[in-house]
């Protein structure tokens, strides 16, 4: 890959709000590098309570190639955050800045098309889910949609991680992923503040996730003929998330037409209210 142009892997560690995301980059590093038990990304509370924290793209060096990124987690994948949950994920947002579901349709497809190439990286999606969560019909068509685009966006098939693996039914969850068409899915227990004694079969698990990860972009450097350049990756991203923004389009545009008219409505009454006082 490198004869290419690629200098970095970015790990896309991406999600549902909540699920252990940044868990699961401390965790990782944790296992990678030793020493004392360091809370770099920020570590949210349980399901349903103050999960969710992050609210920006941060990047977090874990290697001399590669870098974590703890992307901001969604909650319903609704049309108002699509656009930029798949800019996260094409690396067409900004490292390291608020990310913010309430551009307009409008402005949010003028800044993936201004997105540019400012850096070599190799994009491999890595998918959190709690096995605290059932998934139902809904929620699986909508995780099936974004693991689909994930795998158009990155030329990978996403790395699934169950985190919360002994509170939950993490088999069947197991089962539901492979029946999306998943490969690669690791049940785990993050470290975390209130747990970070290491344990050899925890370290083993996060270190057997991060091997999994530098094969499957060793398999695709052996066929790199199916990757383009950097700058032309880029363009496809750009392609894809355009055609994604257009085909949710009509939906946000018509949402958005209403709220203004809402406004001018609320605006109004205000108006005669204050009239009649």
């Amino acid at each position: 890959m490198k004869n290419l142009g690629y200098n970095r892997i970015l790990l896309q560690v991406c999600g549902q709000a909540g699920h252990g995301k940044s868990s699961f980059i401390n965790s990782l590093r944790y296992a990678l590098h030793g020493g004392m038990f360091e809370v770099k990304a920020s570590e949210g509370s349980e399901i349903g309570s103050q999960g969710g924290h992050t609210r920006q793209r941060k990047s977090y060096l874990l290697t001399k190639v590669i870098t974590l990124v703890d992307n901001r987690g969604f909650g319903k994948l609704n049309n108002y955050e699509k656009e930029e949950i798949y800019a996260q994920l094409g690396n067409l947002q900004p490292l390291d800045e608020d990310v913010v579901w309430q551009h307009s349709f409008k402005e949010r497809v003028e800044a993936i098309n201004a997105a540019k190439c400012n850096s070599n990286d190799l994009l491999l999606p890595v998918f959190i889910y709690s096995a605290q969560c059932r998934m139902g019909s809904e929620l699986k068509e909508e995780i099936k949609e974004f693991l689909k685009n994930a795998q158009k966006l990155t030329g990978f098939l996403p790395i699934i991680i169950l985190t919360n693996r002994y509170l939950g039914d993490v088999r069947t969850l197991e089962q539901q992923f492979r029946d999306l068409g998943m490969e690669q899915i690791f049940p785990v227990e993050n470290y975390t503040t209130k747990n970070h004694i290491k344990t050899p079969e925890k370290d083993k698990t996060f270190l057997s996730i991060l091997s999994e990860a530098l094969d499957l972009v060793n398999f695709r450097g052996d066929t790199a003929s199916s990757f383009g350049t950097p700058e032309e990756e880029h363009r496809k991203r750009v392609q894809i998330v355009v055609k994604i923004a257009l085909m949710n389009g009509s939906k946000r545009v018509i949402e958005e037409s209403q709220n203004e008219w809402y406004k001018e409505y609320e605006e109004k009454e205000k108006k005669k209210y204050c009239r009649l006082l």
